[in-house]
């Protein structure tokens, strides 16, 4: 993970709490989210891909999505309304990777929408009510520190809520080694393909060998493990080309790239396009 700080147009501030309804969000765009996004469906249905995998939102759902996801909308239903609270990028990284754990993040990554527990949906509702109290009617200076200490509390519950469930739950049983292994790289590369783009380096976290693990995957998804990689790499390129101003020379220092020629031919690869093409295609659709 890149620790960053530089802005784009659509970068929210440090803490931003609003209520989000239909039409608000473009479907089929990337959610422009800095830091992390905490959404809770109040009403309706919406539909998320996050990271190329679908998951569907209705009352009483949350979805916790950092700034290594790439969530868009597919649809949402014409009565949908969620209240949304965002946090920036050094927020995230001073606040969540300080009293969150590993067991939670592997949680969110598999799951990052979810339901509620009855007994915790009262709380998140009323704490981001609050929030937007406190949005709305305290001084920056009020606000930045409220928030900061409020959000540091609201995580600290999560994990400890979100841990007990999986707990009661207990470990969900494997379909088979090759399957826990690739689920694992999955998990993995949301992670680290900020820092990592080479298959040894997870092939040694998984604890088998570069050969294996590429061909477990070409098994199960048809590509290779670097495809994979690179695939997640162009996801999160395409968000930040329609969600932020970096060049792409600031986009590769992002990403851990020396070469921005080499990513540029990444990205070209998988969209036909080089990155600048791109961004300028999407914002000629948008002024249509």
């Amino acid at each position: 993970m890149v620790m960053n700080t530089e802005c784009g147009r659509c970068v929210p501030s440090l803490y931003d709490s609003v209520v989000i309804r239909n039409g608000e969000w473009h479907c089929g765009y990337p959610l422009p989210v800095n830091g992390c996004m905490i959404i809770l469906c109040d009403c309706g249905k919406a539909e998320f891909s996050v990271n190329s995998r679908k998951f569907a939102m209705t009352q009483g759902f949350m979805a916790l999505i950092s700034f290594d996801m790439v969530a868009v909308p597919i649809s949402v239903s014409d009565d949908f309304k969620a209240s949304c609270f965002s946090v920036g990028f050094k927020a995230t990284q001073d606040i969540f990777f300080l009293v969150t754990s590993n067991r939670f993040w592997d949680f969110i990554y598999k799951s990052p929408v979810f339901r509620l527990p009855d007994n915790l949906l009262d709380t998140v509702v009323h704490w981001l009510a609050y929030t937007r109290w406190l949005s709305s009617n305290c001084t920056v200076a009020v606000k930045e520190k409220s928030l900061r200490n409020e959000v540091e509390n609201f995580m600290i519950v999560m994990v400890e809520q979100i841990e007990t469930r999986l707990g009661m739950l207990g470990e969900n049983p494997a379909k088979n080694r090759a399957w826990t292994i690739l689920n694992d790289f999955v998990g993995l590369i949301d992670r680290h393909y900020a820092s990592h783009h080479d298959v040894a380096f997870y092939a040694d976290k998984l604890n088998v060998t570069p050969n294996y693990l590429n061909i477990i995957t070409k098994r199960n998804t048809g590509s290779t493990a670097k495809e994979q990689i690179n695939i997640q790499i162009g996801l999160v390129m395409r968000m930040l080309l329609d969600t932020t101003d970096l060049s792409v020379k600031q986009i590769a220092e992002r990403l851990h790239y020396e070469d921005s020629s080499y990513l540029c031919r990444v990205f070209r690869k998988h969209n036909s396009m080089s990155p600048i093409q791109y961004r300028n295609h999407l914002r000629n659709n948008k002024q249509l």
